[in-house]
């Protein structure tokens, strides 16, 4: 947590080089199709968890819900919310047994899986450092991560139907540099942080580059790169659970600005 105070300290020490520009309302609508690799192994909620996402699931990218976003960015801070969707399905032949919630899964079973992540954004921005067309500064907000596995198989020698379900809510701070440009008279803007949290052995890395372009003024495309990795080793904030989700892809949408 060293970098992040650090950052907070500069912010606070010199809000007396910023400079004003032209305050804006920004709503989008978008769609982010992320790759996801990860796994769970140990005990979550007193339940066994051994499974592979891609390894043994198979799990790929199945449909994506629009998202939605709201910012408002002014002279000294941004605040923005956001959220969005995404499903993954996946059917696979295990090679060894696994466990989800408590339930087994015998090898050579046929089990078909679908896992949903749902994202809920709030960030609050402070411009420490602001040029005519550049600006600096920290991130300070929180992501909050709904996650929900489920699987169903048919043992391949009793016959016997086997479902499981996994849900879990991730709560992660957002805290980290971010800096941002606008350039051509404003059609073009661009932004692009990197939050980091280190926490009792779990670590979590987010980068995000979002860029907009206004071909008219009030309303333009956006395309942004996402970036996210989350571990959580045994004996960390949970003591009986190792578990590793990563996900990185590229989003589009259109932007309305006012």
């Amino acid at each position: 947590m060293r970098f992040p105070l650090a950052c907070l300290i500069l912010v606070t020490a010199l809000p007396a080089f910023a400079q004003g520009t032209q305050s804006h309302w920004y709503l989008d609508v978008h769609r982010f199709t992320p790759s996801l690799t990860g796994y769970f192994n140990g005990t979550s909620n007193g339940e066994p968890m051994d499974v592979d996402l891609q390894g043994d699931l198979n799990l790929q990218k199945s449909s994506t819900k629009i998202g939605f976003g709201a910012a408002y960015e002014g002279t000294r801070f941004g605040l923005e919310i956001s959220r969005d969707e995404q499903d993954y399905a996946g059917m696979a032949r295990i090679h060894r047994n696994i466990t989800i919630n408590g339930q087994q899964f015998n090898a050579n079973a046929v089990v078909t899986s679908s896992f949903k992540a749902t994202n809920n954004n709030l960030n609050w921005t402070i411009r420490a450092l602001k040029w005519s067309q550049f600006w600096i500064g920290l991130d300070l907000g929180a992501r909050a991560t709904q996650v929900q596995l489920d699987a169903s198989a048919v043992e391949p020698f009793t016959g016997v139907n086997a479902t499981a379900d996994y849900k879990t809510t991730m709560p992660i701070p957002q805290i980290g540099p971010a800096v941002g440009f606008t350039g051509l008279n404003g059609r073009v803007v661009g932004r692009a942080s990197y939050h980091v949290l280190e926490y009792k052995g779990c670590t979590y890395g987010h980068t995000g580059i979002d860029l907009r372009v206004f071909p008219i003024s009030w309303l333009g495309v956006m395309a942004f790169y996402d970036n996210e990795h989350f571990r959580v080793p045994q004996g960390s904030v949970n003591s009986n659970l190792d578990a590793l989700l990563d996900r990185n892809g590229m989003g589009f949408g259109v932007v309305a600005r006012f």
